[in-house]
């Protein structure tokens, strides 16, 4: 498996879904497989595992424009044992741990404007997949990256 896309997220939480829209805006194209969830668990460390590349996409409720980050190879952060769902670099830092990955990982964001309970996205967010959907393009599908 040379590609693996996760999109994370509660689309009933109306912005908070806006990266399943940009995997729908994403063309299907061999090698690249992906994933729409509620929350990132355990498990995916495992899923990961086999990736060249593992891109998390997700909705950011800082504003300005999209992008993608490529995320450290060192331990996460620490964060609140009060947190319910795992965060990308945890879930990257147990895929090397447990099962050797050794590939690329990245966070694209995509910010949101509305969080509210609700269906559909905001305008800010519908633009923001549109161009997260064109960086994800040029990230993966240019010669360099296959």
């Amino acid at each position: 498996m040379k590609t693996i896309i996760l999109a994370i997220g509660n689309s009933l939480r109306r912005d908070d879904g806006a990266a399943h829209r940009v995997l729908e805006l994403l063309e299907s194209q061999s090698g690249v497989f992906t994933r729409s969830l509620l929350q990132l668990a355990p498990e995916q460390s495992e899923e990961i595992a086999p990736a060249r590349i593992v891109v998390f996409v997700d909705a950011d409720i800082e504003p300005g424009p999209p992008r993608i980050e490529r995320l450290p190879r060192g331990d996460p952060p620490p964060r609140s044992p009060l947190a319910h769902s795992l965060r990308p670099a945890e879930v990257v830092a147990l895929a090397r741990t447990l099962f050797h990955f050794t590939g690329q990982a990245y966070v694209c964001r995509v910010p949101g404007a509305d969080f509210s309970e609700g269906e559909g996205l905001s305008g800010t967010a519908s633009r923001n997949a549109i161009r997260a959907a064109e960086l994800l393009r040029d990230l993966l599908y240019t010669p360099e990256s296959r």
